[in-house]
């Protein structure tokens, strides 16, 4: 959590909320780890792009993986391993904005 947190810190605009499982959003109860969605936003905090679903962020080396993606902006440019990024839950994802 620690990489993550300062992660999302040296982000101006960035917002770091811990919850349980986010079960309409995430398939999260499968596999152990942490999960995440993430969203970039405007100044105004307005979507800007897509939610990107994450997890699971099962050690360190995840976390550090995912921190340093989020730092670069979210880049779509397969920087982010295949394994950290989750699918939805089953009865489909709902819209965070």
């Amino acid at each position: 959590m620690e990489s993550l947190r300062k992660a999302v810190q040296g982000s101006s605009h960035g917002v770091l909320v811990s919850t349980g499982c986010l079960g309409k959003l995430l398939d999260c109860r499968r596999r152990h780890g942490l999960y995440a969605a993430v969203q970039p936003c405007a100044v105004d905090r307005r979507p800007s792009g897509p939610v990107a679903r994450l997890g699971p962020i099962a050690n360190v080396a995840d976390a550090e993986a995912l921190s340093a993606w989020l730092r670069r902006g979210m880049p779509d440019d397969g920087t982010l391993p295949d394994r950290l990024r989750a699918v939805p839950s089953p009865a489909g994802a709902a819209h965070l904005n």
